[in-house]
């Protein structure tokens, strides 16, 4: 029996990668469930594995709040079952301290709680604060990028230079900065809406239209039938000054490149002065291909977002009808959150990025992405590593990640794989090469540089989301392709510090490896430096550079999974008047005339789901003095919906 043989048995299974704070995207192909490596497989004999504590990973079980009895067993007042964090306190928490330990670790030197206030730098020792760096304006809930101390830390000012201390990491940023910026931890805290001053502020339909048509007259004949509108202003409309939207131009951005598999970054082409209405030509992401989208075919990308986008309503008038004639679709805007709340989940997503849904993750992996998985193995390829690790933060088992260079293009593959409650608590300490996984996420490189997401279950199947992975800003707790796994990976792939190598080269002579065989294990298994060298090489040629072709920052939180998380919180009146083109004050003077359901703005907020249902009903009621209205036959559709 020969290390080679482990490989193939290793490398011939079930896919499971996860997105998460612990991995940069890796993992190998695990035998199939049940199966068994030739030969029986290696089984390494460890007198003492790691023990993975609360601290290495707070996901696992015994580390959770215990579960309410008289709660339905929820935790944390949440109906989520013990074995699930909850999206209150238990989710914030961990990401504060998160936060504050990068802060401590990286500045408390100098701002630390040890020192006083008189030894303390300009006074400051409560950098591991976040409440006192609050309160002292040094953070702004919602807003990473106007915040002092991550604007100090981008700059390379903290720790200063002369500290002789080292530069705070991108991934470290990334950690404070998503913390301020996720809106599910500061629940009560409105985003800053900028510096204008008119409080009437107010871009309608109507308006919309005129905006559109006065572009396309200027846009040559042939480009017309490809040219698409996508919109901020809901958010200008519901009070977000012009110079407060740039999270949302860069998620609009972003967005618009994740979702392309042309080997060109493009960026959307504002066409009116406060850059809230930008152009597209569907052609340069490669959205005018016919796609299927759960058995139903749609002639384009652009028409199979509109319908999966409950917000996306025909409209009919002048100015409106001009639009749809020059565009030749019924929806020539659309707006970019609402789009990014379909777009970027699920299997509009896999079909977008041209991932087909009833093929396996292997077959996706070999056939479309060109790479042999197996043969690489044997062959000791170049750019094939792997690295094992018990500490996941993602994940309550252990992980096992591994890299491949793309075959089809410059690039590169990371998998990882995950490994389920069950089988004993399946460990890759009981065999490191033919273990059995429980699910595997792929991360891979787009044409253009930009990243690639796929989750697959025990049986190779590509699914929506994640039964063993948790990203509890999700309602279900279960992470989502791909905006669970893009809010991980807001700078690209993670570094994981290989647990296994070291374990299975002590017991090599136990198991019989002869040199050959060792040095194989070497090749895969490689050391921690190699393995961070490899990750950031990665993350700086391809994705990075990606983001810097788009004019999007390489620090900081994910433009794209903040505004759907921030778009998918309760809807308060600002943001309802916004979605249906009223100014707040006018929506709140007009409410009486809308659905009995949406009387709770005047005094709080509605589940966004609750405003979905009503919010087609309710454009139709109050779009009647526009000259531009939702077509009739979808107002009599809403209507009839409500009814039933």
């Amino acid at each position: 029996m020969t290390f080679r043989a482990f490989s193939i048995g290793f490398s011939a299974a079930v896919l499971a990668l996860a997105c998460g704070s612990d991995d940069n995207g890796g993992g190998e192909t695990p035998a199939a469930p049940g199966a068994q490596p030739p030969g029986g497989g290696m089984v390494v004999d460890v007198a003492a594995p790691p023990v993975e504590t609360c601290e290495d990973n707070p996901l696992l079980a015994e580390c959770l709040p215990p579960a309410d009895p008289d709660n339905g067993g929820a935790v944390d007042g949440n109906n989520n079952g013990g074995g699930r964090p909850s999206t209150g306190s238990s989710e914030a928490d961990l990401a504060r301290a998160a936060a504050e330990n990068v802060l401590a670790a990286n500045c408390g030197q100098c701002h630390g709680p040890a020192l006083t206030p008189e030894d303390a730098l300009a006074g400051m020792n409560y950098i591991n604060d976040i409440e006192q760096l609050v309160e002292t304006g040094k953070i702004i809930p919602l807003n990473s990028a106007g915040s002092r101390v991550v604007q100090r830390m981008v700059r390379g000012e903290m720790p200063p230079p002369n500290s002789g201390l080292p530069a705070v990491t991108e991934a470290d940023i990334t950690t404070v900065a998503q913390y301020i910026d996720n809106p599910r931890f500061w629940p009560d805290v409105a985003p800053t809406g900028g510096n204008c001053t008119d409080d009437g502020q107010v871009v309608d339909f109507d308006e919309l239209f005129q905006e559109i048509n006065d572009d396309l007259g200027d846009q040559d004949d042939d480009d017309l039938p490809f040219l698409r509108y996508v919109s901020i202003t809901n958010r200008f409309t519901a009070g977000q000054c012009a110079d407060a939207l740039d999270r949302d131009r860069q998620g609009l951005t972003k967005m618009l490149n994740m979702l392309s598999i042309d080997p060109d970054i493009t960026e959307p082409e504002p066409v009116n002065t406060d850059e809230t209405i930008y152009r597209i030509d569907i052609r340069d992401y490669q959205w005018d291909r016919a796609i299927s989208v759960n058995g139903q075919n749609f002639d384009d990308v652009w028409e199979a977002i509109a319908a999966n986008n409950p917000y996306a309503v025909e409209f009919v008038g002048d100015d409106a009808d001009d639009a749809k004639d020059d565009t030749q679709t019924a929806f020539p805007i659309q707006f970019a959150d609402q789009m990014m709340d379909v777009a970027v989940i699920g299997n509009l997503y896999y079909a977008i990025i041209d991932v087909d849904v009833n093929d396996t993750l292997s077959n996706f992996v070999l056939n479309e992405l060109q790479v042999d998985v197996d043969q690489n193995i044997l062959d000791e390829e170049d750019g094939t590593i792997r690295a094992g690790t018990t500490k996941s933060r993602i994940s309550r088992q252990d992980r096992v990640v591994e890299r491949h260079d793309l075959g089809i293009r410059n690039g590169a593959l990371w998998q990882s794989f995950d490994f389920e409650d069950v089988n004993n608590n399946e460990s890759i300490f009981e065999d490191p090469f033919g273990f059995i996984a429980g699910g595997t996420e792929a991360i891979f490189t787009l044409p253009n540089g930009m990243l690639g997401y796929i989750i697959a279950d025990a049986n190779d199947a590509i699914v929506e989301d994640s039964d063993i992975l948790l990203d509890t800003n999700q309602n279900n707790f279960r992470a989502v392709t791909a905006v669970s796994c893009s809010n991980c990976h807001a700078t690209g792939f993670i570094p994981v510090i290989d647990e296994v190598r070291d374990i299975a080269l002590r017991n090599a002579r136990e198991v019989g490896l002869n040199r050959d065989e060792v040095e194989q294990l070497e090749s895969i298994y490689v050391t921690p430096q190699e393995f961070a060298r490899q990750v950031q090489d990665d993350s700086q040629n391809f994705y990075q550079r990606a983001l810097q072709q788009a004019s999007l920052p390489v620090q900081g939180g994910d433009p794209v999974s903040i505004t759907f998380l921030r778009f998918d919180q309760d809807v308060r009146i600002e943001d309802a008047a916004g979605d249906l083109g009223l100014t707040p004050d006018e929506l709140a003077d007009n409410i009486d005339l809308l659905n009995p359901v949406l009387a709770v703005l005047d005094r709080g907020s509605l589940d966004r789901d609750d405003f979905t249902d009503v919010f087609v009903d309710s454009l139709c009621r109050i779009s009647t003095n526009l000259e531009n209205q939702p077509d009739v036959a979808v107002c009599d559709a809403a209507a009839a919906l409500l009814e039933q």
